[in-house]
């Protein structure tokens, strides 16, 4: 039975392998059971890069993690995989043009909003 490529499959492994530091695509390949190389190309085929991939998981990521009332800037940087909350605060201000902090607090402002 041929090997079915599944996108969703391969943001999970992703997602799972966030925490680690940076999931390489040699990692994500292995637990998907695929060669490098054909990772590569289904992943390309969808008109996008394995690197490309990990930084939009991790955007979206940090988006949910943040809006989670009481999240701590030092977890949420932990679970992406940064070592220094500072390294997360720019890669979010570079995804979004605001501060995680700023972008906590405009969650908390919809959330009360609601209520």
């Amino acid at each position: 039975m041929a090997y079915r490529f599944s996108m969703a499959a391969c943001r999970s492994i992703i997602t799972e392998l966030l925490p680690t530091g940076h999931p390489t695509i040699e990692h994500a390949a292995g637990r998907l059971g695929i060669s490098v190389r054909t990772l590569q190309r289904r992943i390309r085929e969808r008109g996008q890069s394995f690197s490309h991939l990990v930084e939009t998981i991790r955007w979206k990521r940090a988006q949910h993690l943040l809006s989670r009332p009481g999240a701590h800037m030092t977890d949420v940087a932990k679970a992406l995989g940064y070592a220094d909350p500072s390294s997360f605060s720019r890669a979010f201000r570079r995804w979004t043009g605001i501060s995680p902090r700023d972008y906590q607090r405009a969650c908390d402002r919809r959330r009360l909003n609601r209520s």
